[in-house]
């Protein structure tokens, strides 16, 4: 379903060569974009040239602090064109939180992404039950309602396991509208599955924390369900990459997203194999641009060809998160 997806998006035969071409394209464009209308980014990027992916990798970073010290700089689009605000909040820290700015275009570039990759997964006989965040627009919960609903499946958003959203509720819910597949924040799956190991669900995707692989085998043992994985952030954009059918690692939505893995010691590119922090830079928003960001992810690309048979790059699953606290930097 990428390729088809991604082969659409960048307008010419998928290949290697054409994707990779595109992506740097679009690296320009969005340095451009970003020098020409922020005033933060027109500092830090002073000077910026570059003509190939090496010599983009000699651009500074961008940190967590950054964001958080002049995150309303770095939009790029007027006020009144911007939809949503995320605000994230770190948990032990004190002073300002992150603030991310999207455009309404920004948001659909989301929904498009989810209206896809959930199509590895269900397809418009499922009935599908979001156990995230989704009573606000915009919200992760309410984007990926908006593009399951495009393929024609029905779609029901609870929100998260809360005190006021009982385990009850939620299986009189799976019962009474026959769902079929689940979206949940892992360690709430965990706590549904103890809490009834007598399950009829297809598929379920985790997602928003790290992946457990024994929690991914308990729910296949207790509920015979297949389990795909999801990976991203929402500086991402609240999407980046999500397994396949083979379950052999991410596929990242590349013509939306520029992924580096850099040594976080010393910031060079690392071999493709080797484990490093994961760098992403967005291709395709225009609200509010992030290039080069550090994510503190432990991550890796895959370097074997994954039995699906997509060209797609993998990332593998990714092994921790934060590898370094952003008022550390």
């Amino acid at each position: 379903m990428f390729d088809d997806w991604i082969g659409k998006k960048i307008g010419m035969p998928l290949t290697r060569e054409n994707l990779e071409s595109w992506q740097l394209e679009h690296l320009k464009s969005t340095v451009e974009l970003a020098v020409s209308h922020s005033p933060w980014y027109k500092q830090h990027l002073q000077g910026a040239d570059f003509d190939d992916f090496e010599e983009f990798s000699d651009l500074p970073f961008m940190l967590p602090e950054d964001v958080k010290e002049a995150g309303e700089e770095m939009v790029c689009v007027p006020a009144r064109d911007i939809s949503r605000i995320v605000t994230l909040n770190t948990s032990g820290t004190t002073g300002r939180p992150k603030r991310v700015f999207f455009t309404e275009e920004d948001q659909e570039l989301t929904v498009d992404f989810f209206h896809y990759g959930m199509m590895n997964m269900i397809d418009e006989t499922d009935r599908l039950l979001i156990l995230m965040q989704g009573e606000r627009p915009g919200s992760v919960g309410d984007l990926l309602k908006r593009g399951v609903e495009r393929m024609g499946a029905e779609v029901l958003c609870l929100g998260e396991i809360t005190e006021r959203l009982s385990f009850n509720t939620i299986f009189d819910t799976i019962y009474d509208r026959g769902i079929t597949s689940i979206v949940g924040i892992p360690e709430q799956m965990r706590a549904l599955m103890k809490y009834s190991t007598v399950m009829n669900i297809r598929t379920v995707l985790l997602s928003a924390e790290y992946v457990p692989q024994s929690l991914v085998a308990d729910l296949h043992k207790a509920w015979h369900t297949e389990v795909f994985e999801h990976y991203g952030m929402t500086e991402m954009g609240l999407g980046c990459a999500m397994s396949c059918s083979t379950h052999r690692g991410y596929h990242v939505r590349e013509a939306d997203l520029y992924i580096e893995i850099i040594d976080p010691d010393n910031g060079y590119l690392q071999e493709d194999g080797k484990w490093g922090e994961i760098v992403f830079t967005t291709l395709t928003r225009k609200g509010m641009p992030f290039i080069r960001y550090r994510t503190g992810d432990e991550g890796r690309w895959l370097t074997d060809e994954c039995p699906c048979g997509s060209i797609i790059k993998r990332l593998d699953k990714v092994k921790n998160r934060k590898i370094y606290k952003a008022e550390d930097v």
